[in-house]
């Protein structure tokens, strides 16, 4: 039972002390304070012991007047466009990062963002990867389109920063990112800090862009987060909670959770680990033009775990002789010492293992092209996109010191250079059928440029200098979206010509092992059926136990006419299309420049004489199977 005076007050308040506590507030305060209050009072009615030292503290809280409680901070949301789900992966951490902060973010796909809520975003932190020359990933599309277009809004109230994903292998470099970036301010948007382009090895320089942002939006929060004055008693949440006297002194910020320490926003999740090759295979017959291998590494002991459409990343050691070439055009001591990331190491060492020789990228151009102003045609290159593409194809880091000689000490040879990324590998195996093991299906790259032979850095050092026995470093790369369907039930159309067969293998050794009651269609292609039929015995193994409901061949090379896996579906388009207006689920992988964009032109081709539409309903059909993850890439 309270007690109250003549006015209908408690005890210890009056008119006046009411009103010099709530002049400061706002309507939407008072309502907060207003049932905060009533939620006390109800608690002290269970036990009368707590009523009396709650009244004191609330007492001692109104004899100064309290600052207005905390306004709660703009809304963060976090977007995200991913193709194989590293910019998920980023933003799912970010968000974390951001929870930790006190802030209280929201993450959006945008495969899935209404752009009519652009308008109406207040901060905003943007994650996008690029594919291939400047395309933006399938789930940035829609968003990517919108925002360029003429129908974006003004975005005056916004505040944003970007963080772009790519491959400096590329030309067009993180060209989505840049583009969303540079669009966002001309509508007005403000940056709260500079946007961020990473590399393959993308998780530091996303680390320190989350960590930069973060702060500074923590920062703005607990800068407008009203202080009381030193001579101020507890908050009023504080007091009323605690039931003391009114002797501690305290923050009006208490009104909101306090944050822990903030942790980096990004996590490293992948260790390498040094996985033993346990087998090494030619699968390509005598004659063929091809040479193809198949490698198995051990994991055991290792716990390192994936899933059938997940990729393995393998870190490559540079030739020798492709480092003696370096040594030699560009006239250096081979053990005359560097310093790389904090580590010294002879120039062999940092050559062979550290340091990017085989490929050229735009800012290794530019920071040759610095120290070698004599060279005017660097910088022409450096001019434009066609004519860097040009220049860069092709060519190594051997060909630049010998076409473009500079004076470089070895040091600044190794500042110069990229560092030397791993390379990623479909994954050819299910866990499910070979426990402790990850296979691989790698295509040794051996070509002639400017004169020389030139070979892949990764697949030439699996081919020639990895013997079974031997360890290489390896972690595994997950796919977010690459991957079986959920119910085990639903139909799947893989097209996989070459080594893009890799990832199809693991997906029918999974749907075997597990029982899934899906269908499996299998197209393959390469160029001849009898030196190129990359396992063979397994598919007929396969269709033997029903595993592989239908596997179509297209052998280029077997016949006057070349036939590919393109003119393969068209040929099965009734098949097709039914399967996939049944529900199926469209894997592709392999060539993305030509492979990938004829089974797309077929597809549509198929789409709209099938259903008996219009061009533009097949590519809206084409566009909706994309954005309900049945059509899925996995190219390079």
């Amino acid at each position: 039972m309270s007690i109250s005076s003549s006015s209908g007050l408690p005890l210890g308040l009056d008119d006046k002390a009411l009103n010099d506590l709530t002049a400061s507030l706002s309507s939407q305060q008072l309502v907060w304070l207003s049932g905060y209050l009533y939620g006390r009072a109800t608690d002290a009615t269970s036990t009368s012991a707590a009523a009396a030292p709650a009244q004191q503290a609330l007492s001692a809280a109104v004899a100064t007047p309290a600052p207005a409680p905390a306004v709660a901070p703009p809304r963060l949301t976090i977007l995200y466009g991913s193709q194989t789900g590293n910019s998920k992966k980023i933003a799912l951490q970010t968000a974390e990062a951001a929870r930790q902060r006190g802030l209280e973010p929201t993450v959006r796909d945008m495969n899935e963002y209404p752009t009519r809520a652009l308008a109406s975003e207040q901060q905003l932190l943007v994650i996008t990867s690029t594919q291939g020359e400047g395309e933006p990933p399938i789930a940035a599309e829609d968003l990517h389109k919108f925002l360029l277009g003429p129908r974006a809004p003004k975005l005056p109230a916004l505040r944003y920063s970007v963080l772009a994903l790519g491959d400096k292998s590329y030309v067009q470099f993180c060209q989505t990112g840049i583009e969303f970036d540079e669009r966002l301010a001309a509508l007005g948007a403000q940056r709260l800090t500079e946007r961020v382009d990473c590399d393959v090895a993308y998780q530091e320089s996303a680390a320190e862009w989350a960590d930069r942002v973060l702060d500074v939006l923590a920062q703005e929060v607990a800068t407008a987060t009203p202080q009381t004055g030193p001579s101020t008693g507890a908050t009023l949440a504080q007091a009323a909670a605690s039931g003391s006297n009114g002797g501690s002194q305290a923050d009006i910020s208490a009104f909101r959770v306090a944050a822990p320490a903030a942790t980096p926003a990004v996590q490293h999740d992948e260790t390498p680990i040094e996985a033993t090759l346990l087998e090494k295979i030619q699968l390509n017959g005598r004659g063929s033009a091809k040479e193809t291998y198949h490698l198995e590494f051990s994991l055991e002991g290792s716990g390192l775990q994936y899933e059938p459409g997940d990729a393995l990343m393998v870190q490559p050691h540079n030739r020798p002789e492709l480092v003696a070439d370096v040594l030699q055009a560009g006239r250096f001591e081979a053990s005359t010492p560097v310093k790389f990331k904090g580590e010294e190491l002879d120039l062999t060492t940092a050559l062979t293992e550290r340091l990017e020789l085989s490929v050229l990228t735009r800012d290794v151009l530019e920071r040759y092209a610095a120290l070698a102003p004599q060279h005017p045609t660097l910088h022409e290159a450096l001019a434009g996109t066609p004519q860097l593409q040009a220049f860069l194809y092709g060519r190594d880091v051997v060909d630049l010191l010998t076409q473009f000689p500079a004076d470089l000490s070895a040091q600044q040879l190794a500042t110069v250079l990229r560092p030397l990324p791993a390379r990623a590998y479909s994954i050819a195996s299910s866990l499910s059928a070979y426990p402790d093991e990850v296979h691989l299906t790698v295509s040794a790259v051996r070509y002639e440029t400017n004169g020389r032979q030139k070979h892949g850095a990764c697949s030439v050092y699996q081919a020639d200098h990895l013997n079974i026995g031997d360890t290489a470093r390896v972690w595994v790369d997950r796919s977010e979206y690459f991957k079986l369907p959920q119910d085990p039930a639903t139909d799947i159309i893989m097209v996989g010509p070459g080594t893009g067969v890799a990832p199809f293998r693991a997906f029918v050794q999974e749907r075997a092992e597990t029982g899934a009651t899906g269908r499996n269609w299998l197209v393959f292609g390469n160029p001849e059926f009898t030196t190129d039929f990359l396992y063979q015995t397994e598919w007929q193994q396969h269709l033997k136990q029903g595993t592989l409901s239908r596997l179509d061949l297209a052998f280029s090379r077997d016949q006057a006419e070349k036939i590919y896996v393109q003119h393969r579906l068209l040929e099965q388009a009734p098949q097709v299309f039914k399967w996939l207006e049944d529900g199926a689920h469209f894997y592709v992988c392999g060539d993305k420049t030509r492979m990938a964009a004829d089974v797309r032109k077929a597809l549509l081709t198929i789409i709209q004489q099938q259903s008996g539409q219009d061009s533009e309903y097949a590519a809206e059909y084409l566009k909706q199977l994309k954005k309900q993850r049945r059509y899925l890439e996995d190219v390079y």
